[in-house]
């Protein structure tokens, strides 16, 4: 009974996660200098898709994350990705896919673009999800295999590939390479990327800016992390004109202009302190998990490498490649010795910890010394010893819990969303979930680079 919720036995229940207030932490006493080489490298990385040669991006697509072309064959040979009603792909669903793509002809678009609405950039050309088995603990919802990253709005692409019905292009773009919807990008010309390129960029402090110019009907929320050319106005020194884009009917950029405040966005002159610290946590903490970025929800690389591009330090979009983004150093066994080398060695708000498939922030350390950290979670590890519901669920599987090779049933206490915790997170209950630090594994402070 005790997966059917009955109150006496649900020990899911019982679980306790603490979580921190972001007024509590351990905020720099003063301001951390960051180099203006940071923010040169940030733009050269961003404009990489508009300011290499096609020759030479092309020969260096397998450098880039993601999958290639040939990816597509993969996915038709296997019946093992399950969709949106819980069953795997069909066969007619695969050939669907890659028949809508002509392999032969690669690459037969070249030109360059911008992403206009926040979007989605796939494995496979199709919104349809590609789930593990749902009975498979930490399976199922929010994990789509096919969902690489979200792309923010203003994101500089090169579109290398059309598929044969128009809808999706296939792109690199600054962090991945992958298929984008045709509808959410636009084609712009040398004329359209010289008037972009202000050569001075700001970044929203929240997911609430509101882009809207006076003779469009086209408006967008702007993102933390979304990078946008912006000037300041005569006349109006608490506002600037930043720049967005759209499409005409035949998927070519214009430039749109819109004003915002000026303490809406960050500047060069955004400082790294308690203060504008302060606030970007402020506006990240509770929001949704978002695996890949899917409904516009960050998960815990993409939080943390909008935190940091928020300052124009620019990480990697795969938590396994950030934590080679700096100094990175090999934690300990014991659990001990690693809150005490991280206390050393750390660095709060520029240290990621890793432990396998999750990276999160050091934020400074709890008043019992724990350190706390930041992450976008999606949830804890659990694991019940009961053979004989084992037994049970082996016939009749039940979504999000799963036999392990040790016996075990595992499953997942769901937090879902960016939280402060202490690195102790999943300890004292009843070893029902696993601690976090008993799987970090590494740390790197993200300046030593």
């Amino acid at each position: 009974m005790i997966l059917f919720g009955c109150k006496p036995v649900d020990k899911e229940l019982n679980i306790k996660i603490d979580t921190y207030s972001y007024e509590n932490l351990e905020y720099p006493a003063t301001e951390i200098h960051l180099p203006d080489s940071l923010r040169i490298r940030f733009v050269e990385n961003f404009l990489i898709p508009w300011n290499t040669p096609f020759e030479e991006l092309l020969a260096n697509l397998d450098s880039f994350p993601g999958k290639n072309l040939s990816y597509l064959q993969k996915y038709l040979a296997d019946d093992e990705w399950y969709g949106e009603n819980k069953k795997p792909h069909a066969i007619w669903q695969r050939k669907e896919v890659v028949n809508n793509i002509d392999t032969e002809s690669f690459p037969n678009f070249l030109q360059k673009g911008i992403v206009i609405a926040h979007t989605n950039l796939r494995r496979v050309p199709t919104n349809k999800p590609g789930f593990d088995r749902y009975s498979k603990a930490g399976e199922g919802y929010p994990f789509d295999y096919f969902q690489e990253t979200g792309l923010w709005a203003n994101t500089p692409i090169l579109i290398v590939h059309v598929a044969n019905d128009k809808q999706w292009c296939y792109v690199i773009s600054p962090v991945y390479k992958g298929w984008i919807a045709m509808h959410d990008v636009a084609i712009v010309d040398e004329a359209f990327i010289s008037q972009w390129s202000t050569g001075t960029y700001c970044l929203p402090l929240s997911d609430k800016v509101s882009l809207q110019n006076s003779v469009s009907n086209y408006a967008i929320n702007a993102k933390m992390g979304m990078v946008l050319p912006y000037e300041d106005m005569d006349g109006h020194l608490d506002k600037v004109l930043v720049y967005y884009a759209t499409a005409d009917e035949n998927q070519n950029g214009h430039l749109l202009k819109a004003e915002v405040d000026r303490n809406t966005v960050a500047l060069n002159s955004f400082k790294f302190n308690e203060e504008h610290l302060k606030q970007l946590v402020f506006n990240l903490s509770g929001r949704p998990y978002g695996w890949g970025g899917n409904l516009e929800n960050r998960d815990c690389s993409s939080m943390i490498r909008d935190l940091m591009g928020t300052y124009k330090i620019w990480l990697p979009r795969d938590s396994k490649d950030q934590i080679n983004a700096g100094a990175k150093y090999d934690l300990p066994e014991v659990a001990d010795e690693k809150i005490k080398f991280i206390k050393e060695k750390g660095i709060p708000f520029l240290t990621i910890l890793r432990k396998k498939g999750h990276n999160m922030l050091y934020v400074g350390n709890a008043p019992n010394g724990e350190p706390l950290i930041l992450h976008a979670i999606w949830g804890l590890k659990t694991s019940y010893s009961n053979e004989q519901l084992a037994d049970f669920l082996a016939i009749y599987p039940i979504e999000g819990i799963h036999k392990d090779k040790d016996g075990t049933l595992k499953g997942r206490h769901i937090i879902g969303e960016a939280v402060i915790t202490s690195v102790m997170a999943g300890a004292g209950n009843g070893n029902i979930t696993t601690p976090l630090i008993d799987e970090i594994y590494a740390m790197t402070t993200i300046l030593d680079n």
